[in-house]
């Protein structure tokens, strides 16, 4: 929805094993993080998806990424949110400290599950993040509160990052299941990001970017 609005001699303990690279590496504080640059590294993305999405952000455009278990969404949005201006609060709604704030800007709400309602969960973040008022605001938890509720209370107020399970292409139909979202909801996202795992190789890339044109989605790259 447009708007004007990151060997030999050591102990056993002591070793360093590098994983195989899957989708793209930076390392912090003893974290892999992923920038732009280490996706078309690992052949993740290609440069014209990147400036698409690169566009997208600066554009402060509502971004929805898709993708099944695995498939690279948390990694895709820490990439992402390079491209996000450090002058730019990003707000981060995560689940069980997935998510780690590597950049000032960046200011994580963390949810789990609890005694207290789903409504209630939810309802605490809205609030929290009413008085941070970032510019971006990204969701990347699924069950643990109302990620469709917080959509529609602050879209008009932020931009998004959501992400989203979907077990096969039929995109629509996967989002509505998993975040529970209606047609006027989903019909508010500008950009759509599937993305693509090949679990013989494990290798993780974007797949498609599609933008949203009254409710349908037109293949961009």
């Amino acid at each position: 929805m447009s708007r004007f609005r990151g060997q030999s001699g050591l102990r056993p303990l002591d070793r360093v094993i590098t994983p195989r690279p899957l989708f793209f590496p930076v390392i912090k504080m003893g974290i892999y993080l992923f920038t732009p640059e280490d996706l078309m590294r690992y052949g993740s993305a290609r440069p014209e998806q990147l400036e698409v999405l690169r566009e997208a952000i600066l554009g402060k455009k509502d971004i929805l990424i898709v993708g099944s278990s695995r498939s690279g969404k948390t990694k895709l949005v820490e990439a992402l949110i390079h491209y996000i201006p450090n002058d730019w609060k990003v707000a981060v709604v995560t689940s069980y400290s997935e998510f780690k704030p590597f950049k000032p800007n960046v200011l994580v709400i963390d949810t789990q599950f609890d005694q207290r309602p789903l409504g209630v969960r939810t309802a605490e973040v809205i609030e929290k993040l009413r008085r941070i008022k970032p510019d971006y605001v990204v969701i990347d938890a699924l069950h643990t509160v109302d990620s469709a509720r917080i959509f529609r209370e602050l879209i008009d107020e932020y931009a998004f990052i959501v992400t989203s399970l979907a077990m096969n292409e039929d995109i629509r139909s996967e989002v509505k299941h998993w975040l529970r979202l209606d047609e006027e909801t989903f019909k508010k996202f500008d950009v759509v990001v599937l993305l693509k795992r090949d679990f013989r190789t494990g290798k993780k890339m974007i797949d498609r970017i599609y933008r949203v044109v009254d409710g349908s989605l037109v293949e961009v790259v």
